[in-house]
């Protein structure tokens, strides 16, 4: 996805915003940043699928819930600030950044509790 967005960044953006220049560019310049949250976006996904499976629905909710409302509405409040317009598209790969490092964290911590891995 990463690649894709990369790449069909500048197709897609014109044909939904070709017709303003200002317009075409602000977009072309989210889509490059927002495509790098499709590289940690799958973490958090399957880190609370994963602990939904083993019957763990504390951690999965815990995940989704840091995921979904603290990370993302904290970044997009704070990102901005510091970024401006960029820091809104920042905020979502942050966001994405900081929900895989606490699902690594809640899989290392439960590894010996469930007994998965080697």
């Amino acid at each position: 996805m990463l690649v894709l967005g990369e790449l069909l960044a500048k197709p897609l953006s014109n044909i939904f915003v070709g017709y303003d220049p200002g317009l075409f560019s602000m977009t072309v310049g989210a889509f490059y940043i927002y495509s790098f949250s499709f590289l940690f976006s799958g973490l958090s996904i399957f880190g609370s699928s994963f602990f939904t499976a083993l019957n763990d629905g504390l951690t999965s909710a815990l995940i989704a819930f840091l995921h979904t409302l603290v990370f993302q509405v904290s970044a997009v409040l704070v990102f901005p600030l510091i970024w401006g317009l960029n820091g809104i598209w920042f905020s979502i790969v942050a966001a994405e950044v900081m929900a895989a490092v606490v699902t690594g964290i809640f899989l290392a911590a439960k590894k010996k509790k469930f007994h998965y891995g080697k």
